[in-house]
């Protein structure tokens, strides 16, 4: 069978057209079907490359910043004492007593233990009366009065706001929501931001436990060396307390028996020496006293052990670990 010019040139068209569909079904259509899972892969690819160049880029700083956070962490274990023995609670409430001129003959120490540490925030409660109120409204009638609500203060004579979430989040702005640079605070402002911080801590229930060890012992000495102890152990720079602190206002006489001391008792009697034993007297600066004490150390135990701790001029050893048999 012959096929005109005509028919064959059909038969080429639907041949050609054949093999165009068959060609897209077997090259064209897969190749764009997998364009997407391509393009998955490759932002997939994309994503765990900028991770990679992050965790590059954070390789170049990670020394300094493990360097610093060291040394944050080293100075905040120096307000800290190690972990302590018995023997080496002994040997600083003793030392530190020494160099407050007192003595104490007997001492007991505990058992090193936990303590959780929080911080709280006294919020006074406030007192109304009618003749407060009184006075309270007739000064809000007054123009110049600017009305405060929670978390305002005044500086002068500007209004500022502040926010704290915690510790680390906090900000002061003005009247206009402009954030002030914390190196630009006022003395106000410092103590406001401090007391907004304080209350986001306690509020927020943080706590940390520490490690630590108490001596009991009944301290003698002139009330004035007594009460100058009591200050310098609240003041020193690692974290030292007492449970509870007496300041006697007299004390029972106890006199030898040819003592030539005077006492003139509250109705003017006179009594001298052993003759006074048994009746109160005034506390004055060189009034011997005698007091029971609780000193706690609190621990945390650093990352570089120490050797010794200095106690008002003395060495004290602290690596004085149990051997363990």
């Amino acid at each position: 069978m012959k096929l005109n010019k005509v028919e064959k040139i059909i038969l080429v068209v639907i041949l050609l057209g054949l093999i165009l569909v068959g060609g897209a079904f077997m090259f064209v259509v897969p190749s764009f079907n997998q364009i997407g899972k391509n393009g998955e892969v490759l932002l997939k690819n994309q994503q765990e490359k900028a991770e990679l160049d992050d965790r590059l880029a954070r390789l170049n700083t990670i020394d300094a910043d493990i360097e610093t956070e060291k040394n944050s962490a080293k100075k905040a274990e120096g307000g800290f004492y190690p972990d302590l023995t018995t023997y080496e609670a002994s040997e600083l409430a003793m030392a530190y007593l020494k160099s407050a001129k007192l003595e104490a003959h007997e001492i007991d120490i505990s058992q090193l233990a936990t303590k959780d540490l929080s911080l709280e925030y006294f919020i006074p409660a406030e007192v109304k009366y009618d003749l407060k109120e009184s006075a309270a409204a007739a000064k809000s009638t007054n123009s110049d009065d600017v009305q405060l609500v929670e978390g305002e203060f005044m500086d002068g004579n500007k209004k500022y706001s502040i926010s704290a979430t915690s510790a680390l989040n906090a900000t002061i702005r003005d009247e206009n929501g402009t954030e002030i640079d914390p190196a630009k605070y006022s003395d106000t402002m410092k103590k406001v931001y401090k007391a907004a911080v304080c209350k986001a801590v306690a509020t927020g229930g943080m706590k940390e436990t520490v490690a630590f060890i108490q001596a009991t012992y009944t301290v003698k000495g002139e009330y004035q060396n007594y009460a100058k102890f009591i200050d310098h152990i609240y003041g020193l720079d690692r974290a030292t307390m007492f449970t509870a602190v007496k300041y006697p206002a007299t004390v029972t006489i106890k006199e030898d028996k040819d003592s030539e001391n005077i006492y003139i008792g509250e109705n003017g009697t006179i009594a001298q020496g052993s003759e006074a034993n048994g009746k109160q007297t005034m506390v004055k600066p060189d009034t011997v006293i005698e007091e029971e004490l609780t000193i706690l150390f609190l621990c945390v135990e650093p990352m570089e052990g120490l050797k010794t701790l200095d106690a008002d001029g003395t060495k004290v050893v602290v690596d004085q670990r149990p051997i363990i048999y």
